[in-house]
Parts: C-alpha cells; sequence; structure tokens
C-alpha cells in the first residue's frame, strides 16, 4: 500500500546530521549522453567489514551496533570522542572493492554529538575509494549509562534554533552553561514543576539537569520503539539523484545497476512516487524515484530497433526489434543521443535504449 507524505516546509530540520558533502556535480537526469554513462555496480564500491560481515552498499546496521563495545559512552568522559572514533576505527576496516584488496581509510562521523547530555545520537563510519565510490554505514551510539530506565524523547524548537538547559536546585532554577540542538533524542527521567512550569530531568535519575517539558514532542522507550518494516534490495537501472521529503535535491548521485536498501512501499511527493533509502542517520530522509528502479510502462506505436549507442544496434532479451502495441518497461529519464534524438533505457547493465518517439 502506498503512503501519502504530507509535505512540510523546507525549514524543518534534521536530525543533527551533517549532511553528506556533495561528491560529484548534479546533472539533470533528462540531458544524460547515454554514451559517456558510468555505471556504479555493488563491486566497485569499497567493502567495509565489521563483525565478521562485509557491506558494499549503503545501508543501515543499528542491529549490530546496538550491543558493540563502543556503544554507551558516558557523559562528560574526558576526550569521548576521540576514543570513541578509535575504538570504532579499530573494528570497522575497508578495502577498495571486492575485487581490490587495497586498504581504505574509514571515517566516522560523529559531528552530531553533545558529551554533556544523555541521549541517542546519529553515526556513520564510510569509506571511500580511489574511483570516488563511497560505501556508508548509518547507526544510532548512545550517549549515558546502559539500562539507565532512560525514555528517549525528541526536543525541537519549531524555530530550529538551540534549546536551553536549566539547573534545578532547591527549586530554584538556573540557566546551565549548555544547549541541546534542536530535534535531538533525549535520555530523559521523568519531570518536575518549578513554579507552575513543567521541567524534565535529562542525563540520570538523580541529575539536576533539565528542558523544558514543553520541549519535548515525545517519548519512546527504546524496547518499544516502533521497528520499521524490513528493507529490500533494489537495483538502480537509471543514474538517479537524492531527493528530501519536499522532493529537494540533497545534491547526491548513484549511478545505474548500484544495489540500494530501500523502504518497502513507495511515497507520493509532488505527485511523483519515491522509494525512501533504508540509511537510518545521515541519509535518514533521502528518497529516490521510483520510476529509476521499478521504472514506467509504455506503450509502442512503432515498431522499434533496440540500439547501444545512437549508430548501432543491439538486442533486448534476444530480440532485435519491438513491435507496435508491445508493452515496454522504460526507466528513468530519456537520453540525449550524439544525434541529437532521445531513447529511453529499457534494460541492462549492458546498453539498451529505444528512441522515445517510438512510444505513445
Amino acid at each position: 500500500m502506498k503512503k501519502q507524505i504530507k509535505l512540510v516546509s523546507l525549514a524543518a530540520a534534521a536530525l543533527l546530521a551533517v549532511a553528506p558533502a556533495v561528491a560529484s556535480t548534479v546533472y539533470a537526469e533528462s540531458t544524460t549522453n547515454a554514451t559517456n554513462t558510468t555505471t556504479n555496480v555493488s563491486d566497485t564500491n569499497p567493502v567495509i567489514t565489521y563483525n565478521g560481515k562485509t557491506y558494499s552498499q549503503d545501508q543501515s546496521i543499528n542491529d549490530v551496533a546496538a550491543n558493540a563495545s563502543f556503544n554507551y559512552i558516558p557523559v562528560r568522559t574526558m576526550n569521548a570522542m576521540s576514543n570513541t572514533v578509535a575504538a570504532i576505527q579499530k573494528v570497522f576496516t575497508a578495502t577498495a572493492s571486492s575485487t581490490d584488496n587495497t586498504p581504505v581509510a574509514v571515517k566516522v562521523n560523529m559531528d552530531s554529538f553533545n558529551w554533556e547530555v544523555a541521549g541517542r545520537y546519529p553515526t556513520t563510519v564510510s569509506a571511500t575509494n580511489a574511483a570516488g565510490k563511497t560505501t556508508t554505514l548509518s547507526f544510532n551510539l548512545y550517549v549515558g549509562a546502559k539500562n539507565s530506565g532512560a525514555v528517549y524523547a525528541n526536543a525541537k524548537n519549531p524555530d530550529g534554533g538551540n534549546l536551553y538547559v536549566f539547573n534545578i536546585k532547591d527549586n530554584k532554577v538556573t540557566k546551565a552553561p549548555v544547549t541541546i540542538k534542536s530535534n535531538t533524542d533525549l535520555a530523559t527521567f521523568g519531570t518536575v514543576t518549578v513554579n507552575n512550569v513543567s521541567y524534565t530531568r535529562l542525563n540520570s535519575a538523580d541529575s539536576d539537569i533539565y528542558i523544558h517539558t514543553a520541549d519535548i514532542t515525545g517519548t519512546t522507550a527504546p524496547t518499544t520503539k516502533p521497528t520499521p518494516a524490513a528493507p529490500v534490495n533494489k537495483t538502480l537501472m537509471h543514474t538517479a539523484l537524492l531527493y528530501n521529503k519536499d522532493g529537494k535535491s540533497l545534491g547526491t548521485k548513484y549511478y545505474s545497476y548500484r544495489t540500494v536498501s530501500v523502504l518497502l512501499d513507495t511515497v507520493t511527493i509532488n505527485g511523483s512516487e519515491y522509494y525512501q533509502l533504508a540509511l537510518g542517520a545521515d541519509y535518514n530522509n533521502a528518497y529516490i524515484k521510483a520510476t529509476n528502479i521499478d521504472g514506467t510502462k509504455r506503450k509502442l506505436k512503432h515498431n522499434a530497433y533496440i540500439y547501444s549507442t545512437s549508430t548501432r544496434r543491439t538486442t533486448h532479451k534476444g530480440a532485435w526489434k519491438l513491435y507496435k502495441g508491445s508493452t515496454v518497461t522504460t526507466y528513468g529519464g530519456s537520453y540525449k543521443f550524439k544525434n541529437g534524438k532521445r531513447y529511453y533505457r529499457i534494460g541492462g547493465p549492458a546498453k539498451q535504449y529505444v528512441r522515445t518517439s517510438n512510444f505513445n
């Protein structure tokens, strides 16, 4: 069943994740030159190894990282970030690809962390090879004690600004020298009321650190947080841009024949169908057009040859020609060949194209 997404303003804050740098120039999908198309199959991506398992595509690994030795970092620990990064880099290794065992550096992104405040923070581990291909794994890490009885709540400022933290001692409220970024998942431990204002306790059950309860948008206990449907792996049949939930480009491009992990159901954004990438942290709101994966069924109004270039014919499923009235699945937008004519991709990874003018 398709889900409908209600579009919100572009000012909606992301979950503290630092957006990945744009790795390549973004081109309009409809103007790609087919004769120069670069493919990105999974065996050319970097391979990251963790705990005996290998990964060559972007995905969330919350299930395997939840009980990792580097998780649940104590609050206000000296050198917490450098020690945690070192611990992660010790257990995650990477090679250039499945066919190239050249070691590749593992990068850890923990820029969203607030080491003064217990909470659930998005983390990514990535590796980039010499060809510019990147594999990114995402997962949540926790600041604070494990099994502390915390209920995790999202704190959000409607304006997107930081949130104040308070000290409360003997019913006296003072502003703490700490702020919290909007849209942070915090470990909370009940509420107190002072002068008719409700405050939510942070960090631990005996802490004197609080936030306005009005800044809390909802609570979720870790053991009862809804589990999303298991993602599925699909193959990109057309070079594709990534978009946010408002249909705006994120400035990142995935190439044809790459395997992507997506949520099972499509969603509708601005009248078009998208798959949501199952990436967790940095790309937890990244979408890819469904037509680049599932394609669009089109009916031929003329007999049509299949081409690999503007001058060279090829076969598709053993046939050199497709016949009038038959239905063909095309993928993504059209390509403009050197001869000035436009073509739809109908298969791959071998180049297989049909002129757009042959379709209704």
